[in-house]
């Protein structure tokens, strides 16, 4: 599970990071330890430009009071919720690092998350359009997978981090079959300290 994450970024890093221009300011003010519901900035495809735009963290469905903040990866295209967002929607979620807790005795335990030699980390994500507040909005979930062995210790699973090279292709608002290689990414050194 992912329910916290951290994005600490410059506005001119951003658009050299995903190589967007005219950043819109308010941004920059969704930044910081980003929560649940909260609206956070999210890179997606928008008639064929990349963009980058704020998103409420959390599905909505209609029929449940929950706000559902993750997909599991191993049946994100078969679970209804998500399967049209997965195969037109999706998304990547600018990170700094990410946040989980191991269970010590009665307690949680929190940890900072991220990756060695990586400032920026891209999330992977997926978007609807949901009902927030008497309007429609966009809103984002994060795809997550088991822990690496590395992280098992602190919590059982983790969220999806897309490579750059092959974020053009997890963006497009298209589907194929090369898109569930990125689901589960090898060669990422990731480091963990309490906080």
């Amino acid at each position: 599970m992912c329910g916290r994450y951290f994005l600490n970024i410059a506005l001119d890093e951003l658009e050299n990071r995903y190589g967007i221009s005219n950043i819109p300011d308010e941004i920059k003010e969704h930044q910081g330890e980003i929560f649940p519901s909260n609206q956070a900035p999210v890179v997606f495809n928008k008639d064929q430009t990349k963009s980058i735009g704020l998103m409420n963290w959390g599905f909505r469905p209609s029929y449940s009071n929950s706000l559902v903040i993750n997909a599991r990866s191993e049946t994100v295209h078969q679970k209804n919720l998500f399967k049209e967002s997965f195969h037109r929607r999706r998304c990547i979620i600018p990170a700094t690092g990410f946040y989980e807790w191991k269970t010590v005795g009665d307690q949680k335990v929190k940890h900072f998350i991220d990756i060695q030699l990586e400032d920026t980390i891209s999330l992977a994500g997926i978007y609807d359009y949901f009902k927030i507040n008497g309007k429609e909005q966009l809103a984002f979930c994060i795809l997550t997978k088991d822990a690496p062995q590395e992280l098992i210790n602190i919590h059982d699973r983790i969220p999806v981090i897309i490579k750059k090279e092959a974020e053009e292709e997890w963006l497009a608002e298209k589907f194929t079959p090369g898109i569930f290689d990125y689901l589960n990414p090898k060669g990422f050194t990731f480091q963990a300290e309490t906080v």
